[in-house]
């Protein structure tokens, strides 16, 4: 819907579609008896990945905000009912074995899921994780609010009573006992803090034509190859077939399906490439069944580099700068 419309051109609509869109989500789950949270969490990821690429620039800041709103509203509600519940809740039943054993157990298996699926993973890795980020990652866990949300369901009987008090245990000692000394942890192992934020951008070119298109899009650009290799085998796997399958089918990304598919494929791959790819914002782009072979140097067009570079060739065709 967002590739193939124009719906984009009223923001207010698609913000409003983007946000049902995810609601209907969790309610098609629920309604099939399945795990609404999960499905939500994957249409998430979905949503991050393919479809925030299609949103004009004006639905992009409105959903943005407003889905960071309501996570911090939602995070500090659930918070303050789990602590809320420990002096309210009119059943709480105290087992200190139960307890202890629930913190060992939980220890224990986050322990068991870090260190060995850490240590195949650097099998094939470069870089590969360091201990001391794999110390982080085991520190970081047991702490959940959906936990506790599942053992609040139920507590008709005492067994369930004495699961909904040591899981709201759990979850208050783990956040203000690790939750508090996260940064003096970090410190501690040596880790690097206050990195930017990394954004997500499109193959190539972003929506609004920001970067100059490659002609070749087998070429990759070194720093673009550093952080490739860096990715473990089977996530190179992934990246390679999202950038030259999933991504050219679901968004405005370059190459399209007409560079990428097999050539007995066109008739499909025309059927599910937009103008707008394309053109890429009115750019020529090379065609696959062309002769000529263009090639666009990829310049940040500012008046200084539009000086800087009025010596020297922009493009190549067919072997003659022009």
């Amino acid at each position: 819907m967002t590739k193939f419309t124009r719906v984009r051109d009223f923001p207010l609509l698609e913000s409003a579609l983007f946000v049902l869109m995810s609601y209907s989500t969790f309610l098609i789950a629920e309604a099939s008896e399945l795990t609404g949270v999960v499905a939500v969490l994957f249409c998430g990821i979905c949503q991050a990945h393919y479809t925030y690429n299609n949103l004009s620039d004006d639905t992009r800041v409105r959903t943005k905000q407003m889905f960071e709103l309501l996570n911090f509203l939602a995070e500090n509600f659930i918070f303050s009912y789990i602590g809320v519940s420990m002096f309210t809740f009119p059943k709480h039943h105290f087992d200190p074995l139960f307890i202890l054993t629930g913190f060992t157990c939980a220890a224990i298996g986050r322990a068991a899921n870090i260190y060995p699926l850490s240590f195949l993973l650097n099998l094939g890795r470069k870089p590969k994780i360091p201990a001391n980020f794999q110390h982080m990652l085991f520190f970081a866990g047991l702490r959940g609010a959906m936990s506790f949300a599942l053992a609040i369901r139920n507590t008709m009987s005492e067994a369930r009573q004495a699961m909904l008090t040591t899981t709201s245990l759990i979850v208050i000692i783990t956040v203000i006992i690790q939750g508090g000394a996260t940064m003096n942890l970090l410190q501690w192992f040596q880790i690097p803090v206050g990195i930017d934020e990394e954004t997500e951008a499109l193959s190539h070119q972003g929506h609004n034509g920001n970067t100059t298109p490659r002609g070749d899009w087998n070429e990759i650009s070194e720093p673009d190859l550093t952080r490739l290799n860096e990715k473990a085998f089977l996530a190179r796997i992934w990246g390679s077939f999202d950038t030259r399958y999933m991504k050219p089918l679901l968004t405005h990304s370059r190459p399209t399906l007409l560079e990428t598919l097999p050539v007995c494929c066109n008739p499909i791959a025309r059927l599910l490439t937009t103008t707008e790819q394309m053109t890429q914002e009115g750019q020529n782009k090379p065609n696959r069944d062309s002769d000529s072979d263009l090639c666009i140097e990829e310049n940040d067009f500012t008046n200084s580099d539009l000086r800087a570079s009025s010596h020297r060739p922009i493009h190549s065709i067919s072997g003659h700068q022009v």
